[in-house]
């Protein structure tokens, strides 16, 4: 595994699980996407449409791989976008769906400049009504509106033009883009022309309606394109509204996915005083794909199985994972998988994000995943370490020695030693302590009987044993170490 960099270097801003920080500051923001405002580079080729094709049954395969080759590293994946064609000069662009807001006052009739589309009533109008609770899409939630800026979210998928606004038509298609988790709808201002020479450097303009589809969620956090320059023609952009999908796809073999949103899991010690975090991987696949955490989680626990310790310690097998995205500095950066041997429940979501440096790691798009069959637990029952911890810090052993009683001897050790006094006989003296029944102390009455004795055999400790032995000739004395066993 790659190896951690010193914790004093990071400052968390909630005690967190440890990620792969070596390979965490190795790592590249996902891409800024430009979404393309020419459509048309020639006069046969428009584009309306794109799609990122998407396959989790390849990506989770690629995964699969890497971690056979090699199980405690992590896995890169990638997946390229369609580059645009060059542009022809001053190329005639698609008709949008008007041309211009076309405002209307007393000192102009037509305007088209940048302020008139930007302040046009009908687009805020149009986002604030696709903004009603009864207007949003079923199975998604409205996460902003009425922003004048579109989004750089994690895992662009694709985009296409609309022509009204319309938000379920706009649902229903990200609905059936594998791997679309969200959308963002709104208005542009567009060129007429392709502007690339300077006898069309200012076109006039049209307003296009645009759904771009996501992997990853759209937020007011990366709502951060508020349109460029393209020549000397201002693209600009109104009336947005974002929409993310409620629910997630649930891989194979586990429970549904719990929202955490911007936190992570943040697992204490278990009640045995175990640490079930088992590591985290970090995946550069450029869209947020929970099946292949899953992957993860899965490969581990076979390779667990297959190659148990041999140093006598708990085996750590993954029944549960916490995936999300990890912002640096406000900017995607990795789809982060974050293993354990343990469910655990969204209360512990208590880590916020982390600092390092001048840098500022951040959590979005949290989902927590439990194996369906396995949910896994602590290596023994948490009333046993219960009863165990009690047993000790009241200093019971004698009590569990007694509860407990005792195997024969271990190890001997014999010393001979010739005695003073002809014919002198000793009686054997045997100090084997037996089971004996007795009242349960004050401190062990709130448990069952099957925890104390289970507490006892953890925690009672071996005991010395002494028999003797003479003759007449001489004596020997057997010392004799004998350790606790349940009867």
């Amino acid at each position: 595994m790659r190896s951690y960099i010193a914790v004093a270097a990071i400052a968390a801003l909630a005690q967190a699980q440890d990620l792969d920080w070596d390979a965490v500051l190795q790592a590249t923001p996902a891409p800024e996407v430009t979404i393309p405002v020419v459509y048309a580079t020639a006069p046969a080729t428009t584009v309306t449409a794109t799609t990122v094709s998407y396959s989790s049954e390849a990506a989770a395969a690629s995964v699969s791989s890497a971690l056979v080759a090699n199980p405690d590293d992590s896995f890169p994946l990638d997946s390229a976008i369609a580059k645009r064609a060059a542009a022809t000069t001053c190329q005639t662009q698609p008709t949008g769906v008007s041309v211009g807001p076309q405002p209307t006052n007393d000192a102009v009739v037509n305007d088209d400049s940048v302020s008139a589309f930007s302040a046009y009533p009908s687009f805020s109008a149009s986002a604030a009504s696709a903004a009603a609770p009864s207007a949003v899409p079923s199975g998604y939630v409205n996460t902003f509106s009425n922003l004048h800026a579109s989004n750089n979210a994690y895992g662009y998928m694709g985009y296409t033009l609309l022509k009204s606004y319309d938000q379920q038509g706009c649902a229903d298609k990200c609905t059936k883009i594998n791997g679309c988790q969200s959308f963002n709808i709104y208005y542009e201002r567009d060129p007429t022309v392709n502007p690339d020479d300077s006898s069309c450097s200012n076109p006039k303009s049209l307003t296009q309606i645009k759904c771009v589809f996501w992997s990853g969620p759209v937020t007011t956090d990366n709502a951060n394109n508020a349109g460029q320059w393209r020549n000397q023609f201002q693209v600009v952009i109104a009336g947005s509204n974002g929409y993310v999908n409620k629910s997630i796809a649930t891989p194979d073999g586990y429970n549904a996915g719990v929202f955490l949103d911007k936190s992570a899991i943040n697992a204490p010690l278990d009640c045995t005083g175990d640490d079930s975090f088992i590591g985290s991987r970090l995946l550069t696949n450029s869209v947020f794909d929970a099946n292949l955490c899953a992957v993860a989680c899965n490969e581990q626990a076979s390779y667990a199985r297959q190659h148990p310790p041999t140093d006598g310690s708990f085996n750590k097998i993954c029944s549960f994972f916490n995936t999300y995205i990890l912002y640096k500095n406000g900017q995607a950066l990795q789809q982060n998988c974050a293993l354990y041997d343990q469910t655990w429940s969204m209360s512990y979501a208590k880590n916020n994000g982390y600092s390092y440096g001048q840098d500022h790691y951040t959590v979005g798009f949290s989902y927590t995943f439990s194996n369906k069959t396995d949910g896994g637990k602590p290596r023994y029952a948490c009333d046993v370490a219960s009863a165990k911890s009690a047993i000790v810090s009241a200093s019971l052993q004698p009590y569990c020695s007694a509860l407990l009683g005792f195997s024969s001897a271990a190890s001997t050790q014999t010393i001979t030693v010739t005695p003073t006094v002809q014919a002198t006989t000793l009686t054997t003296l045997a100090v084997q302590q037996q089971k004996r029944a007795a009242s349960t102390p004050a401190a062990l009455q709130k448990y069952p009987a099957s925890a104390i004795t289970s507490g006892c055999a953890l925690a009672a400790s071996s005991v010395t044993v002494l028999t003797e032995t003479a003759t007449a000739a001489a004596t020997t004395v057997y010392i004799a170490t004998s350790t606790v066993s349940q009867k």
